[in-house]
């Protein structure tokens, strides 16, 4: 069924009669030579209560699908036509055939001037994404600006189509009057009014403002933009590769400090935690020396030295520029005759983060040894060189701050530690062992006597053949 028919060449519109002026259509002798559009078959005038329309006189010669519709459609459609025609520089044309008959519009828009034409498409039944798509893109091929007009909100697409939600669908009520229908709450993604009838009026009077573009415009930007993150992804996998080979040959060009010049470590009292790593300049090859530094807590004492960590990123200032650091690394190149450089330490600024950071630099060529590379070398290239005094397994920790017997450097002198009062206890010493008459008369003999060979020989012989508790078993 449908709205519209072909008489004689003309279009015979059924929404534009009357009660009256249908029931004589029927009658008379032109209802005989009434066509459908798309096949061409006769058409016969019906009427459902107050909906006209047309449908095949006879559906089994047709191989055409015209697409059924229902009340609901009909209504739909003579209420956007009714209010187009309200319309000043507009009017509407019902079920607009395209002149190849490649498509039919259900109600058309078009500008008196002919120069703006909009296309408003009730789709009250389902139908894919795709279909959509190709639908729309006829449209947006001919520049018609397609409208749809669908009761639910479509599932998720990335291809955006101009569509508006009313609600009303097949099974809903059919008003008497189907300019009712333009009162119809509405939801629309790129439009802001309330009512179906403010829509019609606001696309007519000011435009679609549609930003997305045909269906064909927008695959062809998805398939840029994937096409761009694909090149990202490349670009990304290239430079990690990059950076990971980077990283592997700093790890081959660098060695534990211990593996070159032995195990040493400079102890101090309340000194920092010191690692130390050998390694070379990335773009001179020049040898230095790099380490990390960790404040150790006054006070303290340790019995092993905590887990080493470097950071990835660094501020202005960093620890392993402090005095006392480099007090230690100085010793203990010095102690084990280290012939190699320490590194640099200097100020650069980041444009990336527009901030100031410390880092180190080659002593010979000032290239940037970078902070993410160091970070990232393996725990067996770094070996302690410096650390407070470590507690030994077995012996008392020494006393902790604010206890008697510790010592601040910070404060001087340590605190004197008061004894408690402990009742002496008598000591019992094991009796002396007893010495025989014979090595006793030596004590009378004189020093030459006792000390020459043959004295020393007769002395051992006695004090061997004794039970003295000093020989040997």
């Amino acid at each position: 069924m449908g709205l519209v028919a072909i008489l004689d060449g003309a279009r015979v519109d059924a929404s534009e009669y009357s009660a009256a002026a249908w029931a004589a259509l029927k009658e008379s002798e032109d209802a005989k030579r009434v066509v459908m559009p798309l096949c061409g078959i006769r058409a016969i005038a019906k009427s459902r209560g107050e909906t006209f329309f047309f449908a095949h006189y006879r559906t089994s010669e047709c191989k055409v699908d015209h697409g059924g519709e229902s009340p609901q459609h009909i209504a739909m459609k003579t209420a956007l036509r009714d209010r187009i025609n309200a319309i000043d520089g507009w009017h509407a044309l019902v079920e607009y055939p395209h002149p190849s008959r490649e498509w039919i519009i259900d109600v058309l828009a078009e500008s008196d001037d002919k120069r703006r034409r909009i296309a408003f498409e009730v789709q009250l039944s389902s139908q894919t994404p795709e279909r959509y798509q190709q639908r729309s893109q006829r449209y947006f091929n001919d520049r018609v600006f397609p409208m749809w007009i669908i009761p639910r909100r479509l599932e998720y697409n990335r291809t955006h189509i101009p569509a508006v939600v009313t609600g009303f669908g097949k099974s809903s009520a059919v008003p008497e009057d189907p300019t009712d229908l333009m009162t119809l709450d509405i939801r629309c993604d790129f439009r802001e009014e309330d009512t179906l009838g403010d829509l019609v009026d606001n696309l007519l009077r000011r435009g679609h403002r549609w930003a997305y573009g045909s269906p064909d415009d927008q695959a062809a930007r998805h398939k840029r933009e994937e096409e761009y993150e694909a090149r990202l992804r490349e670009e990304e996998r290239l430079r990690q590769e990059a950076l990971n080979a980077r990283i592997e040959e700093m790890n081959n060009n660098s060695a534990s400090p211990e593996a070159a010049f032995g195990v040493h470590t400079v102890f101090t009292e309340d000194g920092p935690f010191v690692w130390a790593t050998l390694t070379q300049c990335w773009s001179c090859e020049h040898p230095m020396l790099l380490w990390n530094a960790d404040s150790a807590r006054a006070g303290v004492q340790y019995s092993s030295p905590p887990a080493l960590e470097i950071r990835r990123e660094v501020g202005a200032k960093r620890y392993e520029n402090h005095p006392d650091v480099h007090k230690v690394l100085n010793k203990w190149m010095r102690e084990t005759r280290a012939d190699v450089e320490k590194a640099k330490i200097q100020v650069r600024r980041s444009k990336m983060k527009g901030a100031d950071y410390s880092a180190f630099v080659c002593p010979q060529c000032d290239a940037l040894i970078g902070q993410m590379f160091i970070s990232c070398l393996r725990t067996e290239k770094w070996s302690l060189v410096s650390a407070p005094l470590l507690k030994k397994k077995g012996v008392a920790a020494r006393p902790a701050a604010g206890e008697a017997g510790h010592f601040d450097p910070r404060r001087g002198k340590p605190r004197k530690q008061r004894l408690a009062a402990v009742p002496l206890e008598p000591r019992i010493h094991p009796p002396r062992p007893t010495v025989p008459e014979e090595l006793q008369t030596d004590r009378k003999k004189t020093w030459e006597e006792l000390h020459s060979p043959d004295g020393i020989a007769e002395a051992r012989r006695r004090f061997m053949g004794t039970s003295s508790p000093y020989r040997g078993n």
